[in-house]
């Protein structure tokens, strides 16, 4: 099986500027500079998202799972990635994956969306992150995308449309917030054209530049410090996309580097769907391959080839039903 060995790291993705890198405290740094921070690390990010590398999928697919964990402990049910991870690999298609699955998927729906936005995904997102007003989501859509096209700075968009969100709800509850945050996301990527939104904002939530409210609690939407800690928060979380991003450039790699060394018929769709996802389920693969002539037992000796050649790891640590990925 021959396969391009091009680099999988966008040489155009100039890394994050150093001084990015320090710790900024909400008392310690005015609006202004908090947006200048944003919009640096969001700049090396955008380098990266431009280039469009294969690996895009599997690195917004785990930009999710890290969105899904912040969002269950928030929601006072904290689940662990692995957990996320089984609550919608391991439900069969159609089925109701737990509402821990349900927020995860509200993410990755995220991170796949791309043109504009719809009121139906909007309602679906709505009713799987538990937030269901009366609202006309259509309208509610349109205005989002008005936004993202009015030359808005895109952090500011970003706020803006979470800010207008949460107003919006006669009580301000988590899975409200959450929302609103998915939205703010879906904002800035519509300002900076990208061709897919990233989970950033709520991975940062739980940090302490959000927590400056009276006795340390986390900050509310439009309370005193509210916007300089989203504009943190968006810095802080694009300099993490942007290392995960390199982390997935070097398992991608890898991965390429045994390719050459797989015989078996449909590896090539197996190891494209491995750039596409954060974890694959061998049995769920047979059916999702129709014509390759993979066998079950097939499937599950690639996976266990891939494993040994160091191309892939098993997620689970179960001797059954046993998912793999980058």
């Amino acid at each position: 099986m021959n396969r391009p060995t091009s680099p999988v790291f966008p040489a155009a993705a100039a890394p994050p500027a150093p001084w990015a890198r320090g710790h900024y405290y909400l008392p310690d740094i005015s609006e202004a500079e908090a947006a200048f921070f944003a919009g640096a690390a969001l700049q090396a990010l955008d380098g990266l998202i431009r280039n469009g590398p294969e690996w895009a999928g599997l690195w917004r697919a785990r930009m999710a799972l890290k969105a899904a964990a912040v969002s269950t402990s928030l929601l006072g049910r904290p689940e662990e990635e692995g957990a996320l991870r089984d609550a919608v690999c391991l439900t069969r298609p159609g089925e109701d994956p737990g509402p821990a699955g349900r927020v995860l998927l509200a993410w990755r729906r995220l991170g796949r969306h791309s043109g504009a936005m719809d009121g139906d995904l909007l309602a679906s997102v709505a009713e799987l992150l538990g937030a269901k007003p009366d609202r006309d989501w259509k309208e509610l859509a349109g205005w989002i995308d008005a936004l993202g096209q009015g030359g808005r700075a895109a952090p500011f968009a970003a706020i803006e449309a979470a800010e207008h969100i949460a107003d919006g709800f006669p009580a301000l509850t988590i899975p409200a917030e959450l929302l609103a945050l998915w939205l703010a996301d879906l904002a800035l990527a519509a300002s900076l054209k990208w061709p897919r939104p990233v989970p950033l904002l709520v991975t940062q939530l739980q940090k302490s530049f959000f927590r400056e409210g009276p006795n340390r609690r986390r900050l509310r939407f439009g309370e005193a410090g509210w916007r300089t800690a989203c504009l943190i928060g968006y810095g802080q979380a694009a300099l993490e996309a942007y290392d995960l991003g390199a982390d997935a450039a070097r398992r991608a790699e890898r991965l390429k580097l045994t390719a050459p060394k797989l015989r078996a018929k449909g590896a090539a769709r197996i190891i494209d769907a491995l750039l596409q996802d954060d974890a694959l389920l061998p049995s769920a693969w047979v059916g999702m391959a129709p014509g390759q002539g993979m066998t079950d037992r097939a499937v599950r000796r690639l996976f266990e080839r891939l494993l040994t050649l160091g191309a892939v790891r098993e997620l689970t640590g179960r001797p059954t039903f046993r998912l793999y990925g980058l």
